[in-house]
């Protein structure tokens, strides 16, 4: 049976940590906690990074190509096979080839650097240590794929351009590296829940995805990708370079101290985790291992109909009605409660005043 995914913090489990509670204090005092009117929610980040030092030896990009054309970089993109770096699996080929048939009379690349999930801090640690790598690459795909325009959207003031393309600096309110959501923000272009951006004109490539994009331009990319490990008890975090045949456990020993009857998850980041075993590697298309104390997140624990889950989700599903249903035995049709709106953000289990794994309801029904 499949295990069901969970958020590794909530609100409660936030306030009680000292360690969490400062690193999302530090957070908000750096880019502030936004205006409430592009999403209700705010969270920011849980952890700090312990060390800047990557773990793990990187090859950097020599940045040798010259011209690069369409049809060399979607054979070099195929080649490889590469996914967006987010998670998601998708070839970033299809992506791209799904952008180019597109009849949208403006041709737009947005790359999202905002990373908006509470623990997630290598995206961050690339604008830090490899912008100008990015910025590099950010040239090759506007020669190769001849577009309008470029924006970087991300919540760090600090990020600045070369003139060839825009930054915009969103309100750090989550979700908002959703890729609809960010497309309202950072473009103002009113697209649907359910449009594809890329057959609207808008090409969304996460950050890590153009700087490795930029690595197989210069023939140095090989197969390793960026993550971000922590350690919840003491909110702390470091970014490794990893292959995908890298064993999590082992990673995670050696990188923090004191993991002694820890629980190991992995996932995508600290609000999408399934626990992990010690002979897990990171093959799966997760960026995220962390060692967490035994989690007080549980259905067990009786609903309170407080109603917090409603008014945090930020595509309007009535989640509370699931819960109640489910734990009642009643729920049937899935299609009243628009389950298909969920994007498994995780804001209704982080904002749960009961502590229950609410977006686990939602994850088990839709398989």
């Amino acid at each position: 049976m499949r295990e069901l995914t969970t958020a590794l913090v909530n609100k409660k489990i936030v306030r009680s940590n000292a360690s969490l509670k400062n690193a999302q204090k530090q957070e908000r005092q750096a880019n502030g906690k936004g205006r409430r009117k592009p999403l209700k929610n705010y969270i920011g980040k849980i952890v700090t990074l312990t060390s800047p030092e990557l773990i793990g030896r990187e090859s950097g990009i020599s940045n040798s190509a010259s011209d690069v054309s369409m049809e060399n970089l979607l054979a070099a993109l195929e080649k490889t096979d590469i996914t967006g770096m987010s998670g998601n699996g998708f070839p970033i080929h299809r992506k791209i080839i799904s952008f180019l048939s597109s009849n949208a009379a403006q041709k737009i690349l947005l790359i999202n650097a905002v990373e908006c999930d509470p623990a997630l801090m290598h995206d961050e640690w690339l604008l830090d240590n490899r912008y100008t790598e990015i910025i590099r690459t950010i040239h090759y795909l506007m020669q190769a794929l001849s577009f309008d325009q470029a924006v970087l959207a991300t919540k760090k003031k600090s990020v600045t351009s070369d003139g060839s393309f825009t930054v915009s600096i969103v309100p750090p309110r989550y979700p908002m590296g959703e890729e609809h959501f960010l497309i309202r923000q950072a473009l103002g272009i009113p697209v649907d829940d359910k449009d594809i951006p890329a057959e609207h004109g808008i090409l969304v490539l996460n950050l890590q995805s153009v700087y490795q994009i930029g690595k197989i331009i210069n023939q140095c990319y090989d197969g390793r990708r960026f993550v971000t490990i922590a350690d919840l008890t003491k909110a702390s975090a470091r970014i490794a370079y990893i292959y995908p045949t890298d064993n999590i456990s082992a990673l995670l020993k050696t990188s923090f101290d004191g993991m002694d009857g820890k629980s190991l998850y992995r996932g995508h980041g600290v609000m999408d985790c399934i626990k992990a075993t010690e002979t897990d590697d990171f093959s799966h298309h997760g960026n995220f291992a962390a060692y967490s104390d035994p989690l007080t997140i549980d259905n067990a624990n009786k609903c309170k109909r407080c109603g917090s889950c409603n008014r945090k989700c930020p595509v309007k599903i009535k989640i509370a009605k699931v819960v109640q249903a489910v734990d009642n035995g009643t729920f049937s049709d899935q299609t009243s409660y628009h389950l298909d709106r969920c994007i498994r953000c995780g804001s209704c289990t982080y904002f749960c005043h009961a502590s229950k794994n609410v977006s686990g309801y939602v994850a088990e029904i839709l398989g």
